[in-house]
């Protein structure tokens, strides 16, 4: 969640600059084109990860509630705020959505990304709660 986005910022980030600072030479394509790309690829990857990474939550649950944490607070929804659970196959990874009765602190849908042994554990051990799980 953190360190590839801010690697990719900083790494990333420092390449886009120099090459705007630096003279370059391209065989096809003109320097300032060539600036274009490599900066609109930059500001893509940033949005990339905005949208894939910051958006994920950290997920645990006990009888009553389930804890979610944006890693600067921590947040408490007890099921009868769940809707439903949803679970995903996304590639070689799983995602998983918490939909919520009512928007709360965190909105309306929390995304994570849950853990397969532990998903699998949690469906056993808490199937008798009042809201749906797919997937």
């Amino acid at each position: 969640k953190f360190f590839i986005p801010i690697f990719w910022i900083v790494l990333f980030g420092a390449i886009t600059t120099s090459i705007w600072f630096l003279p370059i030479r391209t065989s096809s394509l003109s320097p300032f084109t060539t600036r274009l790309m490599i900066t609109g690829l930059y500001i893509g990857g940033i949005a990339f990860f905005y949208w894939a990474t910051l958006r994920l939550k950290r997920v645990e649950i006990d009888e009553n509630y389930i804890y979610v944490s944006n890693y600067v607070k921590n947040y408490r929804y007890p099921h009868r705020d769940i809707e439903r659970i949803v679970r995903r196959k996304r590639g070689i990874f799983y995602t998983g959505t918490i939909h919520l009765k009512a928007k709360g602190t965190l909105g309306d849908k929390i995304a994570f990304i849950p853990s397969s042994s532990h998903y699998e554990d949690f469906l056993y051990s808490y199937s008798n709660l009042s809201f749906p799980t797919e997937g």
